[in-house]
């Protein structure tokens, strides 16, 4: 999910550990993580770009080899992590506070595309077929939408989103009209913005969200530009909510007990999966709305994303041996693709005479330095749960969980009326749509998480890098460190969400 950005959140003891050893061996002081995913472009995967907490670590052959970008190349040192795009011709697109930036077709030089403004930006969304983006400009209380019909190359302004500090932006996959925007009224009120012509004027949906607040965008669905997935924290924990009409109304279908940082969505639409930064709850599947049943390994999980057939994770490197996994079951085994420690820094496609070879490469030793650390032992693989094993960490997880390992979220009835858009919008509305009749109430079909077979270890697809060699332990001080996390915000969204 989370699709996003993250903040860091250092946790008192072990950020104090992590910069009494780490000094200056990392360049923002975070211990080296992997927390937003994205992959493209378009039905493939191709380009895989996965964003650390050191910078992007990116494959232009899905997976097989994988160089590092650092955040002094594309000009973000010190901004917030960014939001990243994959555009039809397998261009990446940043967003930062910094500005927006595009690559070259080697990610090797960045460049500030035609027609962005220069400012700040929170989020940056396409279509699925990486054709149209929409960049979120903000937040400062004169946000405005950032339109390409090119792939990133070139940008045009769209709505202006004044009196709105905004956090998030979807456009659905295959409904380039449709944009969804999360934000804050005056007063620190959430509410959720709606275009229906591409970005160019919106109108304001709803402000009911329980009463939580974070309220970020998880996800559209492809096949139905009206259902969408909202995340929303309350407390410690997290509910996952979502509309079927366009954001007019929303209801909740699951929750975490722990921060949510990962979401994924199907490409049919059919099967969400959701995860917190709890191992205790771990990765937990619905399929066409039926309960939750928990799936796949004993994960650290940082992000989840789906993408052309694959369930992609972010893990832990140091619990689990590896910072980005796949599965080609729905969840149910993940496999290792690639872990940080076998980076040989920038790409060797990157010569002396570009941004990365020249800058990237000389300080690659120093930020390397934390990875070298971690005890390089044999691969670990993935532990699995069986619908057995669910029970054992009930306690622990402190979620309701029956025998088959299903968690019970009540569906709370999701007629919560809209709220009045402010004066500042009026005359922005676009047409009303009629929701399109959905199936809500068919029959649930949930995967039985039943014992799971051995792992394949061929990994996904034929696409598993050659430097998966994951380390089965790190020293008590390591795994102190290994509790430095980036809270997601999708981006700090679901990853972000915090997505498909």
């Amino acid at each position: 999910m989370a699709r996003r950005g993250a903040r860091a959140a250092m946790w008192g003891g072990a950020l104090a550990i992590g910069l009494a050893v780490a000094g200056e061996a990392q360049a923002n002081g975070r211990f080296p993580a992997a927390n937003y995913f994205v992959a493209g472009p378009g039905a493939r995967n191709d380009v895989l770009a996965l964003r650390t907490t050191f910078g992007l670590v990116l494959s232009r052959d899905g997976g097989r080899q994988w160089g590092w970008v650092c955040e002094e190349s594309y000009e973000a040192v010190g901004a917030n992590d960014p939001s990243l795009s994959i555009g039809q011709d397998g261009a990446l697109v940043i967003a930062t506070f910094a500005g927006l930036s595009v690559s070259d077709g080697a990610y090797c030089r960045w460049s500030r595309p035609a027609g962005a403004p220069m400012r700040g930006y929170a989020d940056v969304t396409n279509t699925f077929d990486g054709r149209t983006m929409v960049a979120l400009g903000g937040p400062t209380g004169d946000d405005a939408l950032v339109l390409s019909s090119d792939g990133g190359r070139s940008w045009t302004t769209g709505a202006r989103l004044m009196g709105y500090f905004s956090e998030t932006a979807d456009v659905a996959p295959n409904d380039p009209m449709r944009v969804y925007v999360t934000a804050y009224a005056r007063g620190g009120l959430p509410v959720l913005l709606r275009s229906d012509d591409g970005g160019r004027t919106v109108r304001e949906t709803t402000r009911d969200f329980f009463d939580a607040q974070g309220i970020y965008l998880a996800g559209v669905d492809a096949r139905r530009p009206d259902v969408l997935y909202v995340r929303a924290s309350r407390g410690l924990g997290t509910m996952l909510l979502k509309s079927e009409d366009g954001g007019m109304t929303l209801r909740r279908i699951g929750e975490t007990r722990a921060e949510m940082v990962g979401f994924a969505l199907s490409d049919d639409g059919d099967t969400v999966w959701i995860a917190s930064t709890s191992r205790a709850e771990g990765i937990l599947r619905s399929v066409r709305g039926g309960p939750w049943t928990r799936v796949g390994g004993d994960v650290g999980v940082q992000c989840l994303r789906y993408h052309a057939g694959l369930l992609f994770v972010c893990a832990d490197e140091v619990t689990d041996g590896y910072a980005l996994g796949c599965s080609r079951d729905g969840g149910d085994h993940i496999d290792p693709l690639l872990s940080l420690r076998r980076l040989a820094g920038p790409s060797a496609a990157c010569g002396g005479d570009t941004p990365v070879g020249s800058t990237c490469g000389s300080i690659w030793p120093t930020v390397s330095a934390p990875l070298r650390s971690i005890d390089a032992s044999a691969p670990r693989d993935p532990v699995f749960h069986d619908a057995g094993a669910v029970d054992a960490v009930e306690d622990a997880a402190e979620v309701s969980l029956d025998a088959g390992g299903r968690v019970d979220v009540p569906a709370t009835p999701g007629d919560l009326g809209q709220a009045d858009a402010p004066d500042v919008l009026r005359g922005l509305d676009a047409p009303s749509i009629d929701a399109p009749s959905l199936d809500a109430g068919r029959d649930a079909s949930v995967v039985d998480a039943g014992p799971a077979p051995a792992a394949p270890r061929d990994g996904c697809d034929c696409r598993v890098a050659t430097g998966a060699t994951p380390g089965a332990g790190a020293g008590a001080l390591l795994t102190a460190l290994g509790l430095i996390v980036a809270s997601p915000r999708r981006r700090r969204r679901l990853p972000p969400p915090p997505r498909r």
